[in-house]
């Protein structure tokens, strides 16, 4: 019996030792993470912590609605290269005493402008959200007051055209000519108009605010940048307002590809549905037979969406989502 106890020490002992080498390289893995980030934190202080300049955004808007132009790096792995100014509004919390935070406002696009959102009539906020946080709209790198790349095009190459067989080699003509002007436009620019850089200019407005975390609410393309940055910065995350849901592994030529096909599914219908026409000597389907185009779930008789059509609706669902419970993919 006296000897037991030695034994069963000794193995402890052993046992502990290798359990420490075990976790050695986790520790170092932990180590050298924080020492990147903090690192990465130290080149962007010049950003972090710039003092903003606050003015009235618009003569004929309110004047509590006050607008600053902060500055961020074009490309954030070189970040004493080029800068650019984001444009930025902020309209206060009416009560110091229940302010809670900052709001964070994008209405989504990918890149429609959200300087007017906080005063504007597009978000029509409780009186009780105005009191506990400054609503803060921002204009996406690279669209509005931010950088705007507009390319040179002309109206008809800025137009949707739908697909034919017939005109197929003139739009491919046309696509080819847009990104050869986009190129030499904006070509040191459009490598950096991402949405994770985005998600980076969210968090350099969040500290240039003086805030250690900051609330959002993202509409649309809004609510995967959301999503974006609550993945990339999730300790600095607050209160996050997702309208809708994007399935990443299709973010976003995927998506435009799903849309097409539902469209072009309507353009069928719409063609079947003038067939019908009686004033052309043609005999309508009885309104039982006739398919109605139909984006998303539907609940009246006949109304039935192809598998496309769904795929499309899905991906946008006009639902609050309270949780991500997909990883975004990287852009």
């Amino acid at each position: 019996m006296r000897n037991r106890i030695p034994r069963r020490a000794a193995l402890l002992t052993v046992g502990l030792a290798a359990a420490s080498q075990a976790l050695t390289p986790a520790t170092d893995f932990t180590a050298s993470t924080s020492a990147r980030a903090s690192t990465a934190e130290e080149s962007l202080r010049r950003y972090t912590q710039q003092k903003l300049q606050w003015k009235r955004c618009d003569t004929k808007g309110p004047d509590t609605l006050q607008c600053a132009t902060p500055t961020v790096p074009l490309d954030y792995s070189d970040p004493d290269g080029k800068t650019i100014g984001l444009a930025i509004s902020r309209l206060k919390a009416s009560s110091t005493k229940e302010r809670r935070g900052v709001l964070l406002l994008n209405p989504g696009g990918p890149g429609a402008p959200g300087l007017d959102l906080p005063a504007g009539r597009l978000l029509k906020f409780p009186a009780q959200v105005k009191r506990r946080y400054d609503l803060v709209g921002f204009d996406p790198r690279g669209a509005g007051q931010s950088a705007p790349v507009s390319c040179g095009l002309t109206v008809d190459e800025q137009s949707d055209h739908p697909y034919k067989p017939e005109t197929f080699t003139k739009d491919v003509d046309r696509a080819r000519r847009v990104a050869a002007k986009c190129r030499a436009e904006a070509g040191d620019k459009l490598p950096h108009l991402s949405t994770r850089n985005s998600a980076r200019d969210m968090d350099v407005i969040r500290a240039a605010l003086g805030e250690k975390r900051t609330s959002y609410l993202g509409i649309s393309y809004g609510a995967y940048l959301g999503a974006v940055y609550a993945q990339m910065f999730p300790q600095r995350a607050d209160r996050i307002v997702l309208d809708s849901a994007s399935d990443p592994t299709r973010i976003y030529q995927g998506m435009f590809q799903d849309m097409a096909k539902a469209a072009e599914q309507i353009a069928g219908l719409k063609k079947a549905a003038e067939g019908n026409n009686p004033a052309e000597g043609n005999t309508p389907a009885p309104p039982s037979s006739r398919a109605r185009p139909c984006i998303g779930p539907c609940a009246a008789p006949g109304c039935s969406p192809s598998p496309a059509a769904r795929d499309t609706a899905s991906s946008t669902p006009r639902t609050a989502t309270p949780a991500w419970t997909r990883r975004p993919r990287s852009t």
